[in-house]
């Protein structure tokens, strides 16, 4: 999903020899790439290509710090680096802290993104009238797990949901709407709750890339997102 880049940015994009650094605001105290020792983020849009998915993303962090507190939350950045040129910081995802571990002041941390609170089991206020449009549905559910929704997702106001009983999760809703959709959800860059359709995209659309830019394919085609 493209980001808004400015034209440093761009063109560092394009120079040979230009890097990439990593920093991480973690509650409110600022880590920077001289502070990390390794990172990797997990998060796919699928394991074998498929639809109706809702995708948790997941960091593991190894970095020094004084102290990283119990369920610390964390937000990862990105720069690009040439010589003496650096870009300025985009948004890489934001996480919160499930399981971390000290020794030697090297913190290890495993934390997942917001979808994690889609564990949650949703049962619905008996005051609510089903069936019930999708797009009440995401928003409801989306101000429960305090998130706001990617602008770019886009959903058909003539689709609704039957009442869901009382032990189905905040995800396997979710699962639901990305299905009859043709999509997934992700969390983005930015911390919005994204709908990704694979088949087939809304009118005003872009091609799905990496955080390189590179385009995203699949048997040779470009993904669209709305």
């Amino acid at each position: 999903m493209a980001q808004e880049t400015n034209e440093l940015w761009k063109t560092l994009w394009r120079m040979e020899n230009t890097s990439k650094e990593y920093a991480f605001d973690i509650s409110g105290t600022w880590y920077g790439p001289e502070s990390e020792v390794s990172h990797s983020v997990e998060n796919n849009l699928y394991d074998e290509f498929s639809i109706g998915n809702a995708t948790t993303a997941k960091l593991s962090l190894s970095l020094y710090a004084e102290n990283i507190p119990f369920g610390a939350v964390i937000k990862r950045y990105v720069r690009l680096v040439n010589d003496n040129q650096v870009s300025q910081w985009l948004p890489k995802g934001g996480f919160f802290t499930s399981r971390r571990s000290m020794e030697d002041g090297l913190w290890n941390i495993e934390a997942f993104d917001a979808m994690r609170k889609a564990e949650t089991v949703w049962k619905p206020d008996s005051a609510l009238s089903f069936p019930m449009t999708m797009e009440d549905v995401v928003e409801l559910l989306a101000g429960f797990m305090d998130v706001d929704i990617d602008p770019r997702t886009s959903l058909n106001p003539a689709y609704t949901i039957e009442h869901p009983g009382e032990s189905c999760t905040f995800r396997q809703i979710f699962q639901w709407i990305g299905a009859a959709h043709g999509g997934n959800w992700i969390i983005s860059d930015e911390g919005k709750l994204l709908l990704v359709p694979l088949l087939s995209a809304p009118e005003e659309s872009y091609f799905l890339i990496d955080e390189r830019g590179d385009a995203i394919t699949f048997g040779g085609d470009r993904i669209l997102v709305g």
